[in-house]
């Protein structure tokens, strides 16, 4: 290593400068108080430049912010664009951990962060940041911006307390609640909305992308490809409608159509065709099943408006749409479905999912199962007493 020295603002440093034979230039001044500690920084520098690790000055803020919109968001829905987007304004954006040179991160810096998160927000939004960081990091290593992924030892705090069952956020009516729920909803506006969500299970999205192609009333099935959301535009900040295909391939599903839901849904197509035609617009195949009065999406928060006077009528509290679909599924466990049946219907990717969301409701059922045997060796001694008299 060959070095001179170099009087900065009266102090005596000693100095390397790195000959570039391609630019045929010097690129790089590397300064130390003591030749010790020079010798230490050319080490460092030289490893980095053996590693292929290019040299940037760039916090972990700016690099994570580049790679979100111009890489990352490229082939995300406009729904997806919107939460990731979220997460970095609110989350990321302005954090220490983000003002610190990526270059200069080591694991504990990652570890610190998520940490204090899980102290002020919990575990479910440090998991939500780490899906973001972590292949951002993974993309920065790959791409020789760092000498080592930091994100990968990181250990995600965990709430340990189990102070909130996750079944807990289920909250499926009860039959009873249900037949009262069927009851006020006869000639409700969204009367057709509520029993087909309560019939069927489909998700909201689902629901509000419904068009009349879907349904086929001969084979008594809907067919459910498409999902509707309305997302705030990252670039416009305004929201918008957006129709796109279900999130995977066990979304998209063909389910039953009961009875008593055809009948519900032919007359309010009948509704429907005469309430357009009013203002001029012609029922085809590819209109909404569920609209507004000029057949454009339904608003979330407005149905939910409407849905909370209805259970407010009846007196049922802290239910919400998605409680609906819950009801739908805790049904049939309770008729006895089997879970991977249940699974298909709902179209959860996998049957784990639905195990594990409705816990509470095969914890329910598992109860009935002495009562079964009892009464098998019940109808057996009934039996035998018969046959001795």
């Amino acid at each position: 290593m060959k070095y001179d020295k170099v009087t900065i603002r009266g102090k005596v440093y000693f100095r390397y400068r790195h000959w570039d034979p391609v630019l045929q230039k010097h690129v790089k001044n590397i300064y130390g108080s003591t030749l010790k500690e020079l010798k230490k920084k050319h080490d460092e520098f030289c490893a980095l430049k053996t590693a292929g690790v290019k040299e940037e000055a760039t916090t972990f803020n700016d690099f994570f912010k580049n790679w979100l919109y111009t890489v990352h968001l490229m082939d995300k829905k406009p729904s997806t664009k919107a939460r990731y987007d979220s997460t970095y304004n609110t989350h990321i954006k302005d954090a220490y951990f983000s003002k610190i040179p990526i270059q200069k991160i080591v694991t504990s810096d990652l570890q610190i962060f998520y940490n204090q998160k899980f102290e002020e927000k919990g575990e479910y939004v440090v998991k939500n940041i780490h899906k973001l960081i972590s292949p951002c990091v993974r993309y920065a290593f790959e791409n020789g911006n760092i000498v080592r992924n930091f994100a990968t030892n990181v250990k995600l705090p965990k709430d340990l307390s189990n102070a909130i069952d996750k079944h807990q956020k289920i909250r499926p009516l009860s039959f009873e609640e249900q037949k009262k729920f069927v009851n006020a909803i006869k000639g409700h506006p969204y009367s057709a909305l509520f029993n087909t969500a309560l019939d069927t299970g489909m998700r909201q999205g689902e629901l509000f992308a419904l068009t009349w192609a879907d349904i086929d009333f001969s084979d008594l099935t809907i067919r459910i490809n498409k999902n509707h959301s309305c997302v705030k535009d990252i670039i416009t900040e305004r929201q918008v409608n957006y129709t796109t295909n279900t999130k995977t391939a066990k979304s998209r599903r063909v389910i039953p159509l009961a009875n008593r839901t055809k009948k519900i849904l032919i007359e309010h197509m009948k509704d429907q065709k005469t309430q357009l035609l009013r203002i001029g617009i012609i029922q085809t195949e590819n209109t909404l099943v569920f609209g507004t009065i000029v057949n454009t999406p339904l608003d979330s928060s407005n149905i939910l408006k409407e849905l909370k006077k209805v259970y407010t009528s009846i007196g049922i509290t802290d239910k919400t749409f998605h409680d609906l679909r819950h009801t739908y599924a805790t049904r049939l466990f309770e008729l006895g479905e089997p879970a991977k049946t249940v699974q298909e219907l709902l179209g959860h990717s996998n049957v784990n999912i639905t195990l594990g969301t409705y816990t509470h409701v095969l914890e329910k059922q598992k109860t009935k199962t002495a009562s079964l045997i009892d009464s098998l060796y019940e109808m057996e001694e009934r039996t035998s007493v018969i046959s001795i008299g």
